[in-house]
């Protein structure tokens, strides 16, 4: 399964004006950011304060989605480069692997990005928002999802080619969200957001969000999650 991501090849990304590089998804060991990524007290506290969190997330990423990747220091305190001060995202980016589906490949784009946000995206913000040390950190201003597929049509190209979503939401507004007491289209307003394809930014597209229990329902044939690995979402 994960071998299968090899197809996926090195590329820069300006998502909301942080540069980003979408690399073959990441070992274990490289799937969270290193203390020297960080270049403020703030962030470095963070990452040292909730470091046992991040390598939970890392691992139930990895034992209960093993059919995507994390990305290369995919999992860390973000700053994006709109945020005023030094506000800190908890941020998870993965890389998902899906065989070509003609249903899929005729969506427009902001479909094919609004489907990735409801299956992987909502699945992914309450997994962070699941961890109440993270919740109740005041350093922490919000969470944020960074999701990248295969583009349909590019898979047998010399150059395979990545769409891409990145999204940016406070605090507040994420819990208010998955607790149902702000809608969809609210919750879209108010966040920060958007899709790229390969390395070109198509901006803030009229993407959607709805309810998908995808993730918690499919069962990779022949898988099984380690003994004692708690998969939730």
């Amino acid at each position: 399964m994960r071998q299968m991501m090899s197809r996926f090849v090195v590329r820069r990304l300006a998502a909301l004006a942080l540069i980003f590089f979408i690399p073959v998804p990441a070992a274990a060991d490289d799937a969270i950011m290193s203390m020297d990524q960080y270049k403020t007290s703030k962030a470095r506290t963070l990452a040292t304060t909730h470091e046992s969190q991040l390598k939970r997330m890392r691992e139930d990423i990895y034992y209960c989605m093993p059919w995507v990747g994390v990305q290369k220091s995919g999992i860390g305190f973000r700053q994006p480069r709109f945020a005023v001060e030094d506000d800190r995202y908890l941020s998870v980016w993965i890389v998902i692997d899906q065989d070509e589906d003609a249903r899929f490949s005729a969506l427009p784009p902001e479909r094919r990005a609004s489907a990735m946000l409801s299956r992987y995206g909502t699945d992914l913000l309450r997994r962070m928002t699941s961890i109440q040390p993270v919740v109740a950190d005041p350093n922490v201003h919000g969470f944020s999802v960074v999701l990248s597929w295969l583009k349909p049509g590019t898979g047998k190209s010399v150059q395979p080619v990545n769409e891409t979503l990145a999204l940016f939401a406070d605090k507040q507004t994420t819990l208010a969200f998955l607790g149902k007491r702000v809608s969809g289209p609210e919750f879209l307003r108010r966040a920060k957001f958007a899709v790229f394809d390969g390395t070109t930014e198509l901006g803030r597209l009229p993407i959607e969000v709805w309810e998908d229990s995808f993730v918690k329902t499919f069962k990779v044939a022949n898988y099984e999650a380690p003994k004692g690995q708690r998969c939730s979402g």
